[in-house]
């Protein structure tokens, strides 16, 4: 029977440790995204509704839609499709142990 040698082992873990790493940091990157996103929608359907909102109380007529999303904050908003994509990658992540 042979015997593996400590160090080759130990190589090995800190190899697949730095490869689990670098993935788990593409995938906090992607959430960061995604939740940069979101934030950005969540504000402009806030603005929007409180827009809404006054005008009804006020009497108005037709509301002028009010931006205050991400492209006043200078974060472009994610596509929808480029959205769906980062969150399959979210979903996607496997665990794998060495």
């Amino acid at each position: 029977m042979k015997t593996e040698e400590p160090t080759a082992s130990l190589g090995q873990t800190l190899e697949w440790l730095r490869k689990e790493l670098a993935e788990m940091q593409v995938q906090d990157q992607r959430l960061l995204l995604t939740l940069r996103h979101l934030h950005s929608v969540l504000e402009e359907l806030r603005t929007e509704s409180a827009h809404w909102e006054d005008s009804r109380s006020s009497g108005g007529t037709s509301p002028v839609r009010a931006r205050a999303g991400s492209e006043a904050r200078g974060h472009p908003p994610i596509p929808t499709k480029r959205l769906a994509q980062l969150l399959q990658g979210v979903e996607s992540r496997r665990s794998s142990l060495p």
